[in-house]
């Protein structure tokens, strides 16, 4: 039962984070990236923030503990923003794949954690197996348009490596904090990073009145499913596994990212 629900927790995580970088691509039609990011995430925390209000540290050594180790995801959320503009939601997804293989190398170099033959099987069998899924599906006419160009790509590369040292730093961190304390810090930090970097400019009246209903269905959406429950469920996983564990869930998400995109922005299956 235990082992299911581990397994039900990992899946939860691939479904709704598997959202964000095609939601994201919809929103940057009408908002810059930091803008995007600065309201995504402000509402993300003021909805989370009665939930956890209670269980906040109340030492500011706590905060910085925990700051630290969010530092490497705020870095990714805002390479992330202005990386996927240049790339397509699914290629997106591709490169976060590769986080299992970074994991893995890390942790066997620090010594956090021991890779048995069954994981780095494991780790293989996936993404073998959700390039097999992927790859056929990919036409020569569609290619360009998946792959995206050189910068996006880059951008997301380097914010891959950053969200890996994040999962991995953050797990003897749930030894002493809450998943849902981490997950809250880190949508805090990363609305303040994308406000100072000119995010601030969203909250204006002009600019808020620009913004259509429909994006601000979007919004929520990204706030409340794709911030408040992925990244929760996302560090609830580490908790309860291990790094490499979760970090097998990107082996999932563009699995189902492949679908939305079709759907709403057009990227060929």
């Amino acid at each position: 039962m235990a082992r299911f629900k581990k397994l039900l927790i990992l899946l939860a995580a691939a479904i709704t984070g598997s959202g964000i970088p095609v939601f994201s691509k919809i929103v940057l039609q009408t908002l810059n990236p930091e803008e995007m990011m600065t309201i995504r995430l402000f509402v993300a925390w003021l909805v989370f923030l009665p939930w956890v209000w209670k269980s906040l540290p109340k030492k500011f050594s706590d905060w910085l503990a925990i700051s630290l180790v969010t530092l490497p995801a705020v870095i990714n959320m805002v390479l992330f923003a202005n990386g996927v503009q240049f790339t397509s939601a699914t290629m997106a997804q591709l490169i976060y794949a590769f986080s299992p293989i970074v994991a893995a190398v890390i942790v066997v170099i620090i010594g956090q954690e021991k890779l048995t033959r069954g994981k780095i099987s494991g780790i293989a069998i996936g993404f073998f197996g959700m390039m097999i899924l992927l790859v056929p599906s990919i036409n020569l006419q569609t290619a360009n348009t998946l792959i995206g160009n050189l910068k996006g790509n880059g951008l997301l590369l380097i914010g891959m490596i950053c969200w890996t040292i994040y999962t991995i730093a953050s797990k003897p961190l749930n030894n002493r904090f809450a998943a849902q304390i981490i997950s809250f810090n880190l949508l805090v930090n990363g609305f303040l990073a994308n406000f100072i970097l000119g995010g601030f400019r969203i909250f204006s009246p002009e600019k808020l009145g620009q913004i259509p209903l429909s994006t601000w269905g979007w919004i929520v959406y990204l706030s409340v499913v794709c911030s408040i429950g992925f990244f929760s469920l996302y560090q609830l996983s580490i908790k309860l596994t291990s790094a490499v564990t979760t970090s097998i869930m990107h082996y999932l998400t563009p699995v189902f990212t492949f679908i939305l995109a079709a759907g709403l922005l057009r990227e060929s299956l």
